[in-house]
């Protein structure tokens, strides 16, 4: 029945014509002035990675989308997660430490079932996957270095014992260096 009356409505509309009315689209397609958008801020912060880190420009344009949509869809800066990224790899999408993490945000393949990635070799996951993991343990902390600290050394590792402690500490300040690097201003 919908579909005779689709048919009875275009055939109506195709046999009056436009009698000489201009047609003006009344809104562009969001995906062509999104896009545009999107590319524009891809491209900003592929350079501002290169300039804060010194990662090569190809390097960067790759990451950076992937940085972006990840940090925002976690509530995360860029600047924070790229940070992660450059300390756990230098942006090496096919490394894997002596403890079995993997990929450039370096995480251990049981957090898979966690993130509902199938593909953690995948960079594109791997860095949503570490984007998750590090929201999820802000959540639990409240706190971004605590976090950071518990994404380094593990959530109980860095509540019960000292040492860990230290240790993700050290790398929540290393992370920080990091992220303050984004926002030094160059004299000329």
């Amino acid at each position: 029945m919908l579909a005779v009356a689709s048919v009875a409505c275009t055939a109506v509309v195709l046999l009056a014509g436009d009698r000489g009315v201009e047609r003006t689209p009344f809104a562009i397609p969001a995906a062509a002035s999104t896009q545009a958008a999107w590319n524009d801020e891809v491209s900003g912060f592929a350079k501002r990675l290169h300039k804060a880190l010194g990662i090569r420009k190809a390097t960067a344009t790759e990451f950076s989308g992937w940085i972006l949509e990840a940090s925002k869809r976690q509530g995360l800066s860029p600047e924070l997660l790229a940070s992660v990224v450059f300390i756990e790899s230098s942006f090496r999408k096919d490394v894997t430490s002596d403890m079995g993490a993997i990929g450039p945000a370096q995480v251990k393949p049981y957090w898979g079932l966690f993130c509902g990635s199938v593909n953690l070799a995948d960079p594109a996951e791997n860095i949503y996957c570490g984007a998750q993991i590090l929201a999820h343990y802000r959540d639990l902390c409240g706190s971004e270095q605590c976090a950071l600290s518990a994404y380094n050394v593990g959530l109980k590792n860095q509540q019960d014992d000292v040492y860990f402690q230290e240790l993700g500490l050290r790398y929540a300040r290393a992370i920080d260096r990091h992220v303050s690097r984004f926002t030094k201003k160059t004299v000329l």
